[in-house]
């Protein structure tokens, strides 16, 4: 899920949970702006190199710092910082910028044009799984059921549907708690798990209610809730995996906490207990999370720093938490829906432009991506994809989550959507 306060982070510097921390980020960048109307273009990039410090891969600071490296002469570091922009969103106009101006003789220029046309080009592998006429939903997530039949979650209308064959759209689970993010199911326990936020795009909103999250576990015969976990603040638990030892893995996206619990601790719905990694010192916002197959390692994408790694093997002798390596020509930001696949990741990026499902191949430690498959790169599909599913040995995913479609009131506009798109995309 990209989270109301990442929607505000494409204007804003300032993220509401780290409010210290942003406004050293904005005090920093609004000190450089005023140096670049000064034109002191030392103290510019000076500044540009606080901000981006606090806030790496910022939409708005990187192409910034990339002009102060440019206006200051060091032509190297501004064709990295804007190769570095072009992986984050390639309709970055750097061409008719006049800040640029020094480096369009530079010898590695036309490689950065070249990165800008990739980037840009669109790029299509997989093809239509579903399509329904379900916008008015605002769904985020979705189950693939062995029949063929579809559950889709509902953020707007705090509710599971189920897609019949004909495309005949039933009550499932007629109400939630609140919005519906994320579902995994565990068709041989015959349950299914329910992350629910209250978030401003449900109807019936409270601002009361802000920070709140519960997750349901709910047999998948009946659609019967067994048992909830309640977070009472400061949470918006946007996606869940479960290991085979049925403990349910979680992922904060308010406030970056990491959870673990035992699914048989707990009944509907009483307080939640579990073990909690608190990473707010060095994560940001954390999205997808997905188990190896082996659960010897759990993998957790930051929206805005990237991917990592936490080390669950209790003989291993790695350091707990590691990043995720990559080539420099790969941008591990924005990653919302997160999949593990026979020593690959697919990655659901709707944090960058375009958008894209991607799949990185991995070393046989399972620690650095060595190379890329472009599943979907900027397709017309893509409104904004969220969260997906490997069944069968395909990937399915939802292509078009209705998140733009809002105003400022949270009223969703049905004239700015799209019939909602399941497609896949064949593994093996």
């Amino acid at each position: 899920m990209k989270s109301p306060w990442i929607l505000l982070l494409i204007c804003f510097l300032a993220l509401p949970t780290y409010a210290q921390d942003e406004l050293s980020a904005q005090d920093y960048f609004s000190a450089a702006q005023k140096a670049y109307e000064e034109k002191d273009y030392d103290a510019f990039l000076s500044n540009m190199r606080e901000a981006n410090a606090l806030r790496p891969n910022h939409p708005v600071i990187v192409p910034r710092l990339a002009a102060a490296w440019a206006l200051t002469g060091r032509k190297i570091k501004a064709v990295q910082s804007l190769s570095q922009m072009m992986l984050m969103d390639a309709s970055y106009d750097f061409e008719n910028n006049s800040d640029f101006d020094n480096i369009r003789t530079h010898k590695n220029y036309k490689k950065l044009l070249a990165l800008k046309d990739k980037m840009s080009a669109e790029e299509v592998n997989d093809e239509v799984f579903k399509t329904v006429d379900a916008a008015f939903l605002h769904p985020e997530s979705f189950v693939v059921l062995d029949n063929g039949e579809v559950l889709l979650g509902s953020i707007r209308e705090k509710k599971i549907v189920k897609i019949l064959a004909d495309g005949t759209i039933i009550d499932w689970l007629e109400e939630t708690p609140y919005g519906v993010l994320a579902m995994k199911p565990d068709f041989e326990a015959d349950i299914l798990w329910v992350t629910c936020a209250a978030i401003p795009e449900t109807n019936g909103f409270l601002k009361s209610d802000t920070g709140k999250s519960t997750v349901l576990q709910v047999r998948l015969s009946d659609a019967k809730v067994l048992q909830g976990l309640v977070f009472e603040d400061d949470s918006t638990i946007g996606d869940i995996a479960i290991d085979k030892a049925d403990r349910i893995w979680l992922t904060n996206s308010r406030t970056p906490y990491l959870t673990r619990n035992n699914t048989d601790t707990t009944d509907y719905i009483g307080a939640f207990s579990g073990k909690q990694f608190d990473l707010t010192d060095v994560y940001f916002n954390l999205q997808g999370l997905t188990l190896s197959d082996d659960e010897k390692f759990l993998y957790v994408s930051d929206y805005i720093k990237g991917v990592f790694r936490v080390n669950l093997d209790p003989d291993g002798n790695e350091d707990n938490i590691r990043r995720v390596a990559s080539p420099s020509s790969i941008l591990l930001k924005g990653v919302d829906g997160l999949y593990y696949y026979d020593n690959s990741l697919i990655a659901i990026h709707n944090g960058s432009k375009p958008y894209k499902v991607m799949r990185y191949f991995m070393n046989q430690s399972g620690r650095v991506i060595e190379r890329e498959e472009v599943i979907n790169r900027g397709g017309a599909s893509l409104g904004e994809p969220t969260l997906g599913q490997i069944k069968d040995g395909y990937f399915y995913y939802l292509a078009n989550s209705p998140w733009g479609a809002y105003d400022l009131e949270f009223n969703l506009d049905l004239s700015k959507t799209k019939p909602i798109e399941i497609r896949r995309f064949k593994l093996d």
